[in-house]
């Protein structure tokens, strides 16, 4: 197993990936609260479209230090996040405010769905690409809890939907339970192995 530790922290490029979708998401729902009108949040735009290129160019130049998996997987996470970002955007625009119907309001919403799906596929392209057997493990152990956490919540909720005792939810929640449980699989791996299993 390898045991050597990066020169350079991708610290500041995850916490600017991660803030960016966040204030992104916060600006979506206070425009669409009518807290703030069109204009003010275009121009609010720019704080998560800059979060998000900082994180690109960070992962850029760490993958280019160190070509590691985890890396490369920050940068692909950045353009992820932040197709989600823009085409989440476009489908509130033109569905919800525009009033946009047919194939194209299909398509529109597709693509946020499809981003955020990308999340997961990526997530395994970590697991498959990390040569570090210990970290390989980790990354594993995360991922089989939060499929565990989210798959039996999903089950539960399903049969009691079937039988009207709670109210149908979204289907896109499910895989967003999937992502927090990814966080809850790594405080899982700090408590029984010493680390969370940090992108390095």
């Amino acid at each position: 197993m390898s045991s050597k530790t990066a020169t350079a922290t991708p610290k500041p490029c995850l916490g600017a990936a991660i803030s960016s979708v966040l204030s992104g998401l916060g600006l979506l729902f206070l425009f669409k609260s009518d807290a703030i009108n069109a204009t003010t949040a275009y121009i609010l735009a720019t704080i998560p479209i800059g979060l998000m290129a900082f994180a690109f160019v960070k992962g850029l130049s760490l993958t280019r230090d160190n070509s590691r998996a985890s890396h490369r997987y920050l940068v692909r996470m950045a353009l992820t996040m932040a197709f989600y970002l823009i085409t989440l955007f476009l489908a509130e625009h033109f569905i919800e405010d525009r009033g946009v119907v047919g194939w194209l309001a299909a398509f529109l919403a597709f693509l946020p769905g499809l981003s955020f799906a990308g999340i997961i596929w990526i997530f395994g392209g970590l697991i498959v690409e990390e040569q570090d057997e210990f970290f390989r493990m980790l990354y594993v152990r995360q991922g089989l809890i939060a499929t565990g956490i989210s798959f039996t919540l999903a089950a539960v909720w399903g049969f009691l939907e079937t039988y009207n005792i709670v109210e149908p939810v979204a289907a896109f929640w499910w895989p967003t339970i999937w992502c927090f449980g990814i966080g809850i699989g790594a405080i899982s791996n700090k408590l029984k192995y010493g680390t969370y299993g940090e992108i390095r």
